[in-house]
């Protein structure tokens, strides 16, 4: 049984670590307790964090829940983080977190690493059939009939002292991770689906440590097939301009020039200041300190786009390729309900159309990356397989 509420010992030792969690704000205390920490076989992560106006998140907490103990980490005090850096590349330790996602660009940017292995409880949560994206609240209450207070999580971490309650929000999302993994790792464990787990938190992990192409930034813009070469020249030194241009001010892409900007000059492709004052949301302050860039950057990319610089962007399939979206949706559901696996975990839809395209372009279906690995053998052969008599 899945749900059942934590046994009373137990709960009151987490809620005694709740309350006593230790505030950690000096380099030489923090390298005493890494040191303590990496003789443990597994340390549950979080972080707080701001990110209203940047590009990267600020770190404003580190969380670590061991040995029935919590510990907040203040990373505006610390220096030398340096002995944390080691906790995380060290693969003798088991790292806890739940919905890493945001956690592992923060440590990547910040620390230059992610925590290895690494043990995702809202991934888990998916490979169970217990939902796609379960928030740490709703699994405390679906697995331990427990209600905890996330009224702190839009509160501000950069100020200094905390509140009380912050420390125990704070604290409350680390403590009880290790109940958590207890009682996932073990159903996982009995499906023959742990170590599908640990793989795909290992794929995510090292994800977060790749410097995406900022040359390729253009080919995230969903409507971009519209536009014919030359506008999507445009939008691709467009793009990769504004890409470099919010890591150097360390600000939101939109803040520096905004998606539906860049699209209206690609598409119309001013030449002067007075027509690049009629593209979509442009801001006068851009059109002041920017114009004569932006004016430059539409030279730039239409030069590229003939040249042969840029790459086309993949078209929609036709729609004469339902029949077979509707095959591999079909042997997806399947493979969800007989597995209990999210069908989103299991098979994305772009890695779907990509399976599509390559029977159509090439006569047979190849597996795209997205679908090697684990998935190759749960989903990718039945996938190419519902697509063998189609073509």
């Amino acid at each position: 049984m899945i749900n059942r509420p934590i046994e009373q010992q137990r709960f009151a030792q987490c809620q005694q670590a709740i309350a006593e969690a230790e505030w950690v704000a000096s380099n030489s205390r923090l390298a005493e307790l890494c040191l303590d920490w990496r003789q443990s076989e597994r340390v549950a992560v979080d972080t707080e964090f701001q990110r209203t106006d940047t590009f990267y998140p600020i770190p404003g907490l580190i969380q670590i829940g061991c040995n029935q103990k919590a510990y907040l980490i203040d990373p505006q005090a610390i220096t030398d983080f340096s002995p944390f850096v080691d906790l995380l590349n060290d693969t003798a330790v088991l790292k806890l977190v739940h919905a890493a996602s945001e956690d592992l660009e923060l440590f990547a940017h910040c620390y230059g690493a992610t925590p290895r292995p690494l043990f995702d409880t809202q991934t888990a949560c998916a490979f169970l059939g217990l939902g796609l994206s379960v928030g740490y609240q709703r699994l405390l209450n679906t697995l331990f009939e427990l209600d905890v207070d996330k009224h702190e999580t839009r509160s501000d971490w950069l100020q200094r002292p905390l509140t009380q309650s912050q420390q125990r929000y704070a604290a409350e999302d680390v403590v009880y991770l290790e109940e958590i993994y207890q009682r996932l790792a073990t159903r996982l464990s009995d499906a023959g689906k742990l170590d599908w787990l640990l793989q795909e938190c290992q794929q995510t992990a090292d994800a977060a440590l790749v410097e995406s192409d900022m040359d390729l930034y253009y080919l995230r813009f969903k409507q971009a097939w519209k536009l014919n070469q030359s506008q999507l020249g445009v939008l691709q030194a467009l793009s990769s301009w504004r890409e470099r241009q919010a890591r150097a001010r360390n600000m939101p892409r939109n803040f520096v020039v905004h998606n539906n900007t860049l699209i209206s000059i690609a598409v119309k492709q001013p030449s002067s200041l007075g027509a690049l004052s009629g593209a979509e949301q442009i801001r006068g302050r851009t059109l002041s300190a920017e114009g004569s860039q932006l004016l430059a950057l539409v030279q730039q990319g239409l030069a590229n786009a003939r040249s042969g610089a840029v790459a086309p962007f993949p078209r929609p399939l036709p729609s004469t390729s339902n029949a077979l979206m509707k095959r591999l949706k079909a042997c997806l559901q399947q493979c969800s309900e007989r597995l209990q696996i999210a069908p989103e975990l299991l098979a994305r839809r772009k890695d779907l159309e990509a399976l599509i395209r390559s029977l159509l372009e090439q006569g047979e279906a190849v597996l795209p990356p997205g679908l090697q690995g684990w998935r190759e053998a749960v989903i990718g052969r039945a996938l190419v397989e519902s697509l063998a008599d189609t073509h």
